[in-house]
């Protein structure tokens, strides 16, 4: 006999089709219903969708409440937890998601604790790295529905694991979180059916069936229903209410009966995976992209060493700024499939996030560097917030009150440096006419590159001083050859084309670089070619070009337009009545194997999608990409994309996949990597690496789509414009190429690093006052700097840093990394101390995993494939 474990819940997604606000009215009602509920026994358990964001938007009106909700989830009635926000898996990176579980978990504890459960209903597929960073919370539960092909097993519940060794076990949904409405709602014959249709996979007599749905209201007659349908069914189902806790106590006794599964999830065989999301509102996806690597990146690590130097460690304020992200990081917010006014208000988040974020660094840079004793005026204070030195080349700008400078290291060794531009700015007090202006208050703003190495988690000073002449031997030279290069690579374009030498192979790879121009009859979900559709092949042709040389760094840059179809009807008719107007940059820096890409369009079609695509000499019938905490290896040709339809799938398996920042390709002679800052979505076809710039469409959901027939996503009964997703206007795309002879991971993710994190700096002037917003104010500094400790370097070759972060407690430093092979471990790696100090290693939680003891060398010991490793080291 079959025991139906029902589980009552709520799925409650924060914002949609609807804002968080209209939500919050729902939620501030339903969350009363939900404890009246339980206090007075309608019934005798509730899960609360996983999530603290929608209890902390409630107690922050009603903090009355929190004695009822911590009374309850201490009773074991009600399950909160564990995560903060609903994520996506496939579009953030990795220590979002472990923030996501770090707040979530610690905003549970003052509320009676959070459930140890990996629930994510309704997120669009799931990532291969998720059983590590689960157990990497103490988490060996989990629960999800989409993504889960029929092919890879039969079974409902398995064991889920990763390269590593981690392992959860695993409840599949069948047909949805919100399966069990029918067992509510449904005439007698409808609760038979659903009854046998979720008991058909289950590889035991325990069943599960959630009794919920998306912003559903607490069903009050759920035990009355139960009892009726056993009398009903009893012969063949014992039906009884339930917690997840619960069945899978009952699951693990079973383990003997249950398959064990490996790998990501994003197939659309039974459900609807949205395998094209990755590129819908790319504008906001950018934003994400560029507020994750500052607060991983930039401002912890900062924050961590302010600290060192007498300026305290704000958490809450970092857990706020962090918090707001999360709500954006929810899976439809993320993935932009929502109304135009609810991506305006998550793009307000991003903007407080971004404003929060930057202005803490322009704070504390300012702090710290007006307060080091015996500052100068001019002295220029570079911050590494890596855990490495860094000696690429910065970008920074210097005023000076005289047109041209000169560099000078802390030993007084002049450096070589180039002026990529100056700019001529007036500081005295504004007129209508700038005939008044006083010739003497004017300074000169200079863009200057060059190269200064400087230690991990520190800063180092560069004098700037002024001269009186004005010398041309650092200038950038502009060349009318249309040539750049650098000590890797000689760029050359001709006539629309682009041919790349790359000189450690003495190989020239010609026409590789162009753009690919097609309909988009889809919607938010998913992109869809258009019915009647065309596809242009756009070159870079041009008589607009520039080309500047220099020591540190050559650019390239090509100004011209395309036309193209305006719309759908232009598209249908042949039509080529859009002018979009386009600017594509070249970059070069010295020493760099990057090239850098820079693509500006005014974009002035709808409905259409563009994508750059790079021509490559690879033979490869596999991809790679970048996860939360790894790569992954996928087939560049779907096995049912011929025949998915005949198996009744949910969509075409288009060979569409995710990448968070770089996706490779690569054979036994080359290898050839994309990487991007926003960019999250990448194709392999014949050899071409296509990166999917951005898309526009005009509907949340259309119905009948060719790569996904049937009923409208998001809401099936009527079409919701959304015309900001058409992404009309100026936009501006970041991303660079890699050209290799082997594809080596752990290198690229650290280029990546090189390519997307700028180092903070900060000039002792007083000339411009509008180097940030709070510039113009006063500001005190440092009684007393303290020394600036020195703690570590990370020189692993082999491994990849994901993160340093300060421990709940400040006593720790804690230092994240891990090995992104697939099959191969990493032995032998160490960190060393600047002096000895105790050691441990802990879990993603902190939870002591084991101590060391006090060392100056740090063995990491073996890494297996994928794994990841929280070094913590005592302040």
């Amino acid at each position: 006999m079959k025991k139906i474990h029902v589980v009552a819940h709520t799925h409650w997604d924060r914002e949609w089709y609807f804002s968080d606000n209209e939500a919050f009215i729902q939620f501030s009602y339903h969350m009363d219903e939900v404890i009246y509920a339980l206090e007075n026994n309608e019934l005798d358990y509730y899960y609360l969708d996983g999530q603290l964001s929608i209890i902390d938007d409630y107690l922050k009106v009603y903090p009355e409440k929190e004695t009822k909700i911590k009374t309850l989830v201490e009773a074991n009635k009600l399950f909160i937890g564990p995560w903060y926000t609903q994520m996506d898996e496939f579009v953030v990176a990795g220590e979002s998601v472990v923030k996501n579980l770090q707040i979530g978990i610690d905003m549970s504890k003052r509320l009676g604790g959070h459930t140890s459960l990996g629930y994510l209903p309704d997120s669009f597929g799931q990532g291969k790295d998720m059983p590590k960073i689960y157990n990497g919370f103490g988490i060996t539960d989990a629960v999800f529905w989409r993504g889960m092909p029929n092919e890879v097993t039969k079974s409902r519940e398995f064991y889920w694991t990763a390269e590593d060794g981690s392992k959860v076990l695993t409840i599949n949904i069948r047909n949805g979180y919100y399966a069990g409405v029918a067992l509510v709602e449904g005439e007698l014959y409808q609760k038979k059916n659903v009854l046998d249709l979720v008991s058909e996979d289950s590889a035991t007599e325990i069943v599960t069936l959630p009794v919920g749905g998306d912003q559903r209201a607490v069903d009050r007659d759920l035990k009355t229903i139960i009892q009726n349908v056993n009398e009903e069914f009893g012969t063949e189902y014992k039906i009884e209410e339930s917690n997840y806790p619960h069945i899978f106590n009952l699951l693990r006794e079973k383990a003997a009966e249950l398959p064990t599964v490996q790998g990501e999830f994003m197939s659309g065989s039974v459900s609807k995976i949205h395998r094209s999301i990755y590129s819908s509102r790319y504008d906001l996806k950018k934003l994400n992209d560029t507020i994750e690597n500052r607060l991983i990146f930039q401002l912890e690590p900062l924050m961590v060493m302010a600290d060192d130097l007498g300026i305290p460690f704000k958490r809450e304020l970092l857990d706020y700024i962090w918090k707001l992200l999360l709500k954006n990081h929810a899976h439809d917010s993320i993935g932009g499939c929502n109304t135009d006014k609810t991506n305006e208000m998550i793009l307000a988040r991003y903007k407080e996030a971004d404003q929060l974020s930057y202005s803490t660094i322009d704070y504390l840079v300012r702090k710290i560097s007006e307060s080091i004793k015996d500052i100068q005026e001019n002295d220029l204070v570079l911050f590494n917030t890596l855990p490495y030195t860094r000696t690429d080349p910065y970008i920074v700008e210097v005023s000076t009150k005289q047109a041209d400078i000169k560099l000078f290291d802390e030993s007084n060794n002049e450096l070589e440096y180039q002026i990529l531009s100056t700019k001529k700015v007036y500081a005295g007090e504004v007129r209508r006419s700038e005939s008044e202006y006083d010739e003497a208050k004017y300074y000169y703003i200079h863009n200057v590159s060059f190269v200064q190495e400087t230690k991990p988690l520190s800063y180092t000073i560069v004098t700037v001083k002024e001269q009186p002449s004005k010398s041309d031997n650092n200038k950038t030279s502009l060349i009318k050859e249309t040539v750049i290069e650098n000590e890797t690579y000689k760029i050359s374009y001709s006539k629309g084309d682009f041919s790349i030498l790359v000189k450690d192979q003495g190989k020239t790879y010609e026409n590789c670089l162009y753009m690919e121009e097609s309909g988009d009859e889809g919607d938010t979900y998913d992109y869809s070619p258009a019915y009647y559709d065309q596809i242009h092949q756009l070159s870079f042709d041009t008589t607009d070009i520039t080309v500047q040389t220099g020591k540190f760094l050559s650019k390239m840059t090509l100004k011209g337009s395309w036309l193209l179809p305006k719309d759908l009807q232009a598209r249908k008719l042949g039509e080529l009545n859009a002018e979009i107007n386009y600017t594509f940059t070249i970059t070069l820096h010295k020493d760099s194997k990057r090239i850098d890409m820079t693509i500006q369009v005014n974009n002035q079609a709808l409905d259409h999608r563009m994508r750059l695509v790079v021509k490559t000499p690879v033979e490869s019938t596999v991809s790679y990409a970048d996860t939360l905490f790894g790569i992954v290896e996928r087939n560049n040709q779907d096995p049912h994309i011929h025949d998915w339809q005949a198996l009744g799938w949910k969509e075409e398996p288009t060979e569409i996949y995710p990448m968070i920042h770089c996706a490779t390709i690569h054979d036994n002679d080359t290898s050839w990597t994309l990487m991007s800052k926003g960019i999250k979505e990448y194709q392999v076809m014949n050899s071409r690496l296509y990166l999917t710039l951005f898309r526009g469409v005009g509907f949340l959901g259309r119905p009948e789509l060719l790569r996904r027939p049937g009923d409208a996503s998001g809401n099936q009964y009527r079409y919701i414009p959304t015309p900001d997703s058409q992404l009309l206007g100026e936009l501006e795309m970041s991303l660079s190429l890699m050209i290799a002879d082997v594809f080596d991971p752990a290198n690229v993710q650290k280029e990546y690093q090189l390519y997307s994190v700028t180092s903070p700096y900060y000039q002792v002037q007083t000339l411009n006052r509008f180097t940030n917003p709070i510039q113009y104010f006063q500001s005190n500094k440092v009684d007393q700097l303290l020394p600036l400790k020195e703690f570590f370097e990370v020189n692993c070759s082999n491994l990849v840093f994901s993160a340093m972060e300060l421990s709940r407690d400040s006593q720790w430093l804690n230092i994240r990394l891990y090995n992104p092979s697939l099959d191969e471990p990493v032995s032998n790696e160490k960190i060393t101390l600047a002096t000895e100090r105790n050691v441990r290693f802990v879990a993603l939680n902190g939870d002591l995993l084991e101590s060391v003891g006090k060392v100056k060398d740090v063995s990491l010991g073996t890494f297996k494939p994928g794994e990841i490793k929280t070094v913590s080291i005592e302040r």
